[in-house]
């Protein structure tokens, strides 16, 4: 019977995965004719294994299981996937969902607690500047500033859900938050840890904050080969030492934070010019909010600066770090102990829906190794066995918590 779960697993990601080719690229963005593509799958794989399937105003495709009690145990990832990304990231968690939720309902029956499986949108922010709108939808922080972003086409958030269908008139409203009891989600580590230390499963303890924005810093646009170098007002060179010296902060806390400018632009962007401008976006994450608040404040210090530059500075809403339910992990630690599995107590330093809802309610990650620490990349891999000893985790969590 496990072959035969893992056989439909494997076979289920690879036809997800088809859904967001674009030619030479891959890309499953929401609310795009790939996203619709893609839910048309999910909805029929929902419907085989019984699940109930209802949208919300957002998008969130659930798939349900009517439990004996009101109390809902939630599990599942995101739909969507970064530009020529793999195809487990997300797709895996909501497809292991399904298989292990219908495979316990054919095995066991009606559920104590229901169980709904989640496919959220636009985890990434990949089509847009804010990511997890799914799961922010879910707990009620979306603000009108994000239902206002625009993608590279000019196309609102809100102009993008009600192109793509989602209102109130053809949906079911989402689950409330105080009737779901718990959250767990299973994910490729997208790290080469457990890989290097032999585990077989992460169990995850924390979920980093994520310190984003972008910083534009003005100079004085000058001709590359008659300006003294005593005479510049140079926003490259000044941009560049602003980068080693937060790289250089950021050290000082060894494997507490990361610090990432990854992507610049240069205004003109000519060889011969020395440019007017150039903006910097920047990644900061670490599971202390201290260090974070540290980071923001180093950032914000560039404004209060008289060195003849301009600084313009832009934060995105800051996703607090977040800590895994103590009690979960301990039943998922037993649980893996009763499989044989090795495991390994970790952190995650990328983002999850997960630490959005934890904010909310009782929350537990997963994770299962990526060969060669390899994501967000065609080359991204998970073995099918390492998939399922997670499968099986998860399948004994969610029959110890719902069933």
């Amino acid at each position: 019977m496990h072959n035969e779960e893992l056989k439909w697993i494997e076979n289920a990601l690879n036809s997800l995965h088809e859904t967001g080719r674009m030619g030479d690229l891959h890309w499953r963005a929401t609310y795009t004719e790939e996203d619709k593509k893609g839910l048309k799958l999910l909805e029929q794989w929902m419907q085989e294994k019984n699940l109930e399937i209802f949208y919300d105003d957002i998008g969130n495709l659930y798939g349900k299981i009517e439990g004996e009690q009101d109390k809902i145990v939630l599990t599942g990832s995101h739909r969507d996937t970064v530009k020529n990304g793999g195809r487990y990231d997300g797709a895996l968690g909501v497809i292991c969902a399904i298989a292990a939720a219908g495979s316990l309902y054919a095995e066991l029956g009606k559920p104590k607690k229901s169980v709904e499986v989640v496919a959220f949108c636009e985890e990434e922010g990949s089509r847009f500047l804010s990511g997890y709108l799914g799961s922010c939808y879910l707990t009620g922080q979306l603000s009108d500033e994000i239902m206002q972003q625009r993608d590279v086409e000019g196309i609102t958030v809100t102009e993008a859900i009600k192109r793509a269908g989602f209102d109130e008139n053809k949906t079911k409203k989402a689950p409330q938050m105080s009737d779901v009891e718990r959250f767990v989600e299973l994910h490729i580590e997208q790290g080469g840890v457990l890989e290097q230390g032999g585990e077989q499963v992460g169990l995850v303890t924390s979920i980093v904050g994520l310190l984003i924005g972008k910083i534009i810093i003005g100079g004085h646009q000058n001709h590359a080969g008659t300006t003294p170098m005593n005479l510049r007002k140079d926003p490259v060179t000044r941009a560049a030492q602003f980068i080693v010296d937060m790289n250089k902060w950021a050290m000082t806390y060894g494997e507490d934070i990361t610090c990432t400018f990854g992507e610049i632009q240069v205004s003109p962007n000519k060889s011969n010019v020395i440019p007017e401008s150039v903006s910097l976006s920047f990644d900061i994450r670490s599971t202390s909010s201290d260090i974070l608040q540290e980071a923001e404040e180093r950032i914000k210090a560039l404004e209060q600066l008289q060195d003849g530059f301009n600084y313009t500075l832009e934060f995105m809403p800051l996703d607090a770090p977040a800590q895994m339910d103590e009690a979960g992990l301990k039943m998922l630690e037993a649980a893996a102990k009763e499989l044989d599995l090795s495991y390994r107590k970790m952190h995650s330093g990328a983002g999850h829906d997960s630490q959005i809802i934890a904010q909310k309610t009782k929350t537990n990650m997963i994770f299962v190794p990526s060969i060669g620490g390899i994501s967000h990349s065609p080359l991204e891999y998970s073995k099918i066995e390492d998939i399922g000893r997670g499968y099986l985790l998860l399948k004994a969590f969610l029959r110890e918590i719902a069933w």
